[in-house]
């Protein structure tokens, strides 16, 4: 294979650093897997131009049988990224392998395989995070250093500015998960180009909002009222510290100085400030019962009084309506609802990227006794065709507590 100017790697790489490609990319014609593109003949394509069309596209790939490129359902712009469906697998496969990370006029693209697989794609068992990569790492010297240690069925490079300077970091998806734990044994703590780099294994979405939400209920700062007026904070660290070591005790006072009759208890560690939850509330303290809870941020306050001003003020009025047509608009639910009563909102529910209906919608009325008769005189009427169900829509906890109420007397 021979070497050009090129192929040593991107720029702003030294000379050691683009040798180091260049013996990587050397070594990977003899040791980089292949793809195994077994029964695919589809490849998704990324990072395109807005003015590219399906006929530069043909014209770039050899053997293309259909060209799909995903627009705006609206405003019909090229939304960056499409589907090519070749032949035969063959010609798929040698797609993958010749032309991925190549460029379309002069703008570089990126390839990757089409898994069928929905269940694989979720899980994200072959997927990697490089961190701290060199600004000067580009898509194709990451596929040509990893591609050595698996079938790499997608990868991309990404260069964030902060603070003045270049951070980059990277994914890359394997077929298997052998190839990942392999990739991540081989290459975490390394120096790669002239730096050291991180790799992990990439946590699944579903995984990191677990851990996001398990670490949001975590706590130590803990609100406590109903105190009689005559706590003091030596009182509050008297109690509280029986559940653990206490960092701070504030009691709210007014410009007398004195007590409004609640404070808050900081604590060191989490779990004591979940015992004292658990254990301290509605305990009698001074001659009156405690009220003791997880401290909110103001933010949280807030948040929460908007939801409950929010469900309030729809409580009664406002219908859920499923098993829309995908031509249904939001006026004609206005035009077929409105018979019944004064409509103040009427919204279609719609997916984020495409704008399709997602098959639901909800329309409000100004008065409870209009939405009941719009559920009575619309439910199991027809709208372009399909009957359509229409009922009160119902918060998340009353659902809950109301499919939780049917499972337990069909149990009895």
């Amino acid at each position: 294979m021979t070497m050009t100017d090129t192929s040593l790697g991107p720029k702003g790489l030294t000379i050691e650093q683009q040798k180091e490609i260049a013996e990587m990319q050397a070594k990977s014609v003899n040791e980089r897997y292949k793809p195994r593109i077994t029964t695919q003949t589809s490849l998704y394509i990324g990072e395109l131009a807005p003015d590219i069309d399906e006929e530069k596209l043909k014209a770039h790939f050899d053997n293309v049988k259909h060209v799909q490129i995903y627009r705006d359902s609206v405003s019909n712009e090229n939304l960056g990224y499409a589907r090519i469906d070749f032949y035969t697998h063959k010609d798929c496969s040698a797609a993958f392998e010749n032309l991925n990370n190549s460029k379309i006029d002069g703008i570089d693209y990126r390839l990757m395989i089409s898994d069928r697989d929905t269940a694989k794609r979720v899980s994200g068992t072959g997927n990697i995070i490089i961190k701290n990569l060199h600004p000067g790492v580009d898509n194709k010297s990451l596929y040509d250093t990893f591609s050595r240690w698996g079938n790499v069925t997608s990868c991309r490079v990404i260069n964030k500015l902060t603070g003045g300077t270049v951070k980059g970091y990277g994914y890359v998806n394997y077929d298997t998960y052998a190839a990942a734990e392999r990739a991540v044994a081989l290459v975490n703590g390394k120096m790669l180009f002239g730096i050291e780099v991180h790799a992990t294994h990439q946590i699944p979405k579903h995984e990191r909002e677990l851990t996001s939400t398990h670490n949001e209920n975590r706590f130590t700062n803990v609100y406590v009222k109903n105190l009689s007026i005559d706590v003091t904070e030596q009182d509050l660290n008297q109690l509280f510290s029986t559940m653990g070591s206490v960092s701070s005790i504030l009691i709210q006072r007014d410009d007398q100085q004195k007590s409004k009759g609640f404070g808050f208890v900081n604590f060191e560690l989490p779990d004591d400030a979940e015992r004292a939850v658990n254990e301290l509330h509605d305990t009698e303290f001074f001659g009156k019962k405690l009220f003791v809870t997880r401290a909110q941020k103001r933010s949280e306050r807030e948040d929460e009084l908007k939801r409950h001003s929010s469900t309030s003020r729809h409580t009664g009025v406002n219908l859920y309506i499923k098993n829309l047509a995908d031509n249904v608009t939001d006026e004609m639910l206005v035009e077929r609802f409105s018979t019944f009563g004064t409509i103040t909102s009427a919204k279609i529910m719609r997916e984020e990227k495409t704008g399709a209906s997602k098959g639901f919608g909800f329309v409000c009325f100004s008065s409870s006794e209009e939405a009941s008769k719009a559920v009575t005189g619309m439910n199991g009427q027809s709208i372009c065709s399909k009957s359509i169900y229409v009922a009160l829509a119902q918060r998340k906890e009353d659902r809950r507590h109301f499919l939780e109420t049917q499972i337990s007397q069909k149990s009895k």
